[in-house]
């Protein structure tokens, strides 16, 4: 019988690297797929974007994620909010509005679907929402010819 070739066994310090370079790329590829699958998790649903606006968003507009992404195909389409009935935490609830799907108004006041997922932004706050407005500033190119006026 012939002796094992001991130039063809790999030597244990390559094998334990080419076993760590494994490990670290299996571990980054779980972080990657860790943070994409939170990432959709942290973003707001309906009830966490309308506690932040004046008046619990009412009067203001919302439209999903995925309508935004296909724009070219849902252009125009936003939810008016009317009403909103929010539990104690704030997080959940029932929210009602009027549904605007490319560009036709629906007549009736109808329940928001699926308000408590992930999947909302706000379009524009309402107006009357945003309170009184703050004093008219004047304009960059206005400041220096008033200035200018004023020390003549």
């Amino acid at each position: 019988r012939r002796a094992p070739r001991l130039d063809r066994v790999p030597r244990r310090s390559s094998f334990v690297d080419s076993l760590e370079r494994v490990m670290s790329a299996l571990r980054e590829a779980a972080k990657a797929t860790w943070s994409a699958a939170t990432r959709v998790r942290q973003r707001p649903n309906l009830f966490e974007l309308a506690k932040t606006l004046p008046n619990h968003g009412i009067g203001s507009t919302f439209t999903k994620y995925s309508w935004r992404a296909n724009a070219e195909h849902y252009h125009d389409t936003y939810w008016t909010l009317t009403r909103v009935a929010p539990r104690p935490g704030g997080r959940s609830g029932k929210a009602w509005g009027v549904l605007t799907w490319k560009g036709r108004t629906r007549a009736d006041e109808e329940r928001v679907n699926g308000s408590v997922k992930p999947i909302w932004a706000v379009k524009e706050v309402a107006r009357d929402a945003m309170g009184v407005p703050g004093p008219k500033l004047p304009r960059r190119e206005d400041a220096p010819a008033e200035a200018a006026a004023g020390e003549g």
